[in-house]
């Protein structure tokens, strides 16, 4: 049972249950009741809310100091999920009692004071964090602390006063495998900071502005030391490679979009709601004997690691189809189950499904991650030497 105000709190309370079935909105007001399995995500936006001294865009009916103090009196096993919007540092401080979160996000105008309070939450697993006010120094205090500790994923959005030697505060942190930084420009600096975090860090996402695209040098110096860009790895002998062509690709498609080009067809490439039936042109392969055969071949494998409970991976399949089959006889391409061929993951030490790899003469020339569209599938393959093919 979580004890909420009776005067409830704003925003939004929702609890699913892990295990599956719907979820439920709740009230957040006086008793709620969690069977066994259940879970609490709370959401709210206090963007342009007022302060108790008035203060604040454009003030309104919700009090940000109010609900500061309403979540500082909150149980600390309250929710596993918070969104807070238009965050200040003492609803950030007051959040930082929850200390079952697995996943905190936090939008607005705190600074680093609210963000060093966030030492003592030992679940958490993703961090997201976006102000302009934000400078990084607030990490340091994080440095050691259970929260550093629990650490797989950190996301630096729009933190536009951010210094990038302060990202080095997080160097030791055991499990903090992912970086993503959003609308915020990539430079050496910045990258000499990531690199610091080798070799626990795995996995680099950029959005940047539209129109400041990655510099190549620094995708290049990003590839070369192993890491994961944007979804892309490769060795480092072919990190030039790559890097390169992410700036014709990006090239190519600011001059498309000056010229008015339409590119949804990128986006529908994916399919609708429904993933498209599977034509069997990929081969299934269980014993690793077989793919080794395979791989002694004379043309370049490509290998779809997948799982039959994998959402994204019903949808890549038959993206993978159309562009093996598109290549005929310069392509092979693999479909391994993970369930079925326990021997996979750990092989190409892969953490998760979907993932694809190209093999030529027994060696990775690149891999991905997630979902990917035919177009840019294609793009690496052009990039890796593999030709449009013949008919099989």
């Amino acid at each position: 049972m979580i004890e909420f105000p009776e005067q409830g709190i704003p925003g939004t309370l929702v609890r699913y249950a892990e295990g599956g079935g719907e979820p439920v909105e709740l009230d957040a007001r006086g008793p709620v009741a969690l069977s066994s399995g259940s879970r609490l995500v709370y959401v709210v936006d206090a963007t342009g809310a007022a302060d108790a001294d008035g203060a604040g865009e454009a003030p309104g009916e919700l009090d940000r100091d109010a609900l500061a103090a309403a979540l500082a009196q909150l149980p600390s096993d309250a929710f596993v999920v918070a969104d807070l919007s238009g965050a200040t540092d003492a609803m950030v401080r007051a959040i930082a009692g929850q200390r079952a979160l697995r996943t905190l996000v936090l939008a607005g105008d705190f600074t680093d004071e609210g963000v060093a309070a966030l030492g003592g939450m030992p679940e958490l697993a993703d961090l997201v964090l976006e102000s302009p006010r934000f400078t990084g120094a607030g990490l340091a205090a994080l440095a050691g602390s259970r929260t550093a500790a629990s650490l797989d994923s950190l996301v630096l959005s729009e933190a536009t006063a951010f210094r990038p030697e302060h990202l080095r505060a997080l160097s030791e942190a055991p499990h903090l495998t992912s970086l993503t930084f959003e609308g915020m420009p990539v430079d050496h600096t910045l990258a000499g900071a990531v690199l610091a975090h080798l070799p626990r860090v795995a996995e680099v996402s950029v959005a940047e502005r539209p129109g400041h695209a990655l510099d190549p040098g620094v995708l290049e110096r990003l590839l070369a030391a192993g890491l994961c860009v944007n979804g892309i790895a490769a060795p480092p002998e072919y990190a030039a490679l790559f890097a390169g062509a992410a700036a014709e690709a990006d090239q190519a498609g600011q001059e498309g979009q000056g010229d008015g080009e339409d590119e949804s067809e990128d986006e529908d490439d994916m399919g609708g709601d429904e993933p498209p039936e599977e034509r069997g042109v990929l081969r299934e392969v269980v014993e690793e004997d077989e793919l080794e055969r395979l791989l002694a071949g004379p043309v370049p494998v490509l290998v779809g690691l997948t799982a039959p409970w994998c959402g994204p991976c019903a949808f890549l399949t038959p993206v993978l189809e159309d562009v093996v089959e598109a290549r005929g006889a310069a392509l092979t391409g693999v479909k391994v189950d993970v369930d079925r061929a326990a021997w996979a993951q750990e092989r190409f030490a892969v953490l998760g499904v979907p993932t694809v790899l190209l093999l030529r003469d027994g060696r990775e020339v690149f891999r991905f991650s997630g979902a990917a569209t035919r177009r840019r599938i294609e793009e690496w393959l052009a990039t890796a030497g593999v030709p449009g093919g013949t008919a099989r």
